[in-house]
């Protein structure tokens, strides 16, 4: 059946927070620009419901619970499969293993079509039982799913090889981003550095993260009293919320080094912070990609990031940035005091970063490449 009018898509994804959430709110958006009638249906806080409604998307609140559970979602399921239904829905798109699950039955049973983003690896705190469930579960979905796209090619690996599915079914679309023009003017790096005290004769090194234990930001606070026994002109900035926040609060106090960290939490603003920055770092335990490692690189920061996951994909180690080993705060240290040792080198590193970023991590690239898979689905 060949498509000719506009293909109505629905967008499902539980509540989500930083890179999953900033990629499902750029794909809608370039998604209708391309011609196609979206709906969003996500449990997302009313300011970003607002947001999707003003790209115009049509939002439809429905709540995905994190946890396995039989019941509600045998519940969730007939829900959705009425949503889908009423709403007349060609294809859903489901983001996430929660939403995968759910979507891909409910489109079974309202006879739609589906494809499948996995944005993260498994969590690293699930259980071997938990384990095998998911992927005896992923295995017996990806036979009702027309297409699933990873954002990496490591999930891709991780997804044929430790998830059982059929690696051609599998495509690989890497997250893109447009970041805006960097100001010609000090005067919103000035801004965030005078708001938290930083003086123009420290260095600032940064890192935006939801503060979960898969992001390693214990990491980074372990190495900060590594790098102060070295150099004293520096503060480190943490821009993100999370469960964690408590904990690495107390874990710096613990480590005496509390006055030199600054927990800056969310911000809506994100780009002024990069803009502050002197270098950036990203000390993940497990990344299916990481778009603020994006972000940073489009605005210039030279970057230091964990050799895991999708990372790898995007920093090459001595050519446009820095990798270490995950959980090593010694390497971590010994990378920014490289990087104040060898500005120059840093420069170099960060230019090369930005050179490349438009090439292949472009969000025109990503939303052109899932609009194909898209309508390839719909005419198959």
């Amino acid at each position: 059946m060949e498509y000719t009018s506009k293909p109505k898509v629905a967008e499902l994804i539980r509540k989500a927070n930083g890179g999953m959430k900033e990629h499902y709110i750029s794909l809608i958006e370039g998604l209708i620009v391309a011609g196609i009638e979206v709906i969003a249906i996500c449990s997302f806080s009313l300011k970003d419901r607002q947001k999707l409604k003003k790209v115009g998307a049509t939002v439809i609140p429905f709540i995905l619970k994190d946890r396995i559970n039989p019941i509600w979602d045998i519940l969730a399921i007939l829900r959705l499969t009425r949503i889908l239904r009423k709403n007349k829905i060609d294809l859903v798109h489901c983001h996430g293993f929660r939403a995968g699950m759910i979507g891909r039955v409910a489109a079974l049973l309202a006879k739609c079509h589906c494809i499948y983003t996995i944005h993260n690896f498994l969590p690293m705190n699930l259980g071997k039982r938990r384990i095998k469930i998911v992927a005896w579960a992923e295995k017996i979905l990806s036979g009702i799913t027309k297409k699933i796209i990873t954002v990496s090619q490591a999930l891709k690996d991780e997804a044929a090889q430790r998830l059982g599915i059929d690696k051609h079914k599998i495509r690989v679309i890497y997250n893109g981003i447009v970041p805006p023009q960097k100001s010609n003017t000090s005067n919103k790096r000035q801004i965030i550095r005078e708001k938290w005290g930083v003086s123009k004769d420290e260095k600032l090194v940064g890192t935006v993260a939801r503060l979960i234990p898969s992001k390693g930001i214990e990491t980074l606070i372990e190495a900060v009293p590594l790098v102060m026994e070295r150099y004293s002109q520096i503060k480190f900035m943490i821009v993100g919320d999370g469960p964690q926040l408590s904990f690495l609060k107390e874990k710096a106090k613990k480590l005496n080094c509390d006055k030199n960290i600054i927990f800056a939490g969310y911000s809506e603003y994100i780009w002024y912070y990069y803009e502050a920055f002197d270098i950036f770092v990203l000390p993940s335990l497990s990344e299916g990609l990481g778009i603020s490692i994006l972000e940073a690189m489009a605005m210039g920061n030279p970057v230091i990031a964990s050799r895991v996951g999708g990372i790898e994909e995007i920093v090459k180690h001595n050519w446009n940035g820095y990798l270490i080993t995950p959980g090593n705060s010694r390497e971590l240290a010994d990378a920014v005091l490289y990087y104040l040792a060898n500005p120059y080198k840093a420069q170099e590193y960060a230019d090369k970063a930005k050179l490349e970023l438009n090439d292949k991590f472009h969000l025109d690239n990503m939303v052109k490449e899932t609009f194909q898979i898209i309508r390839e689905v719909l005419n198959s």
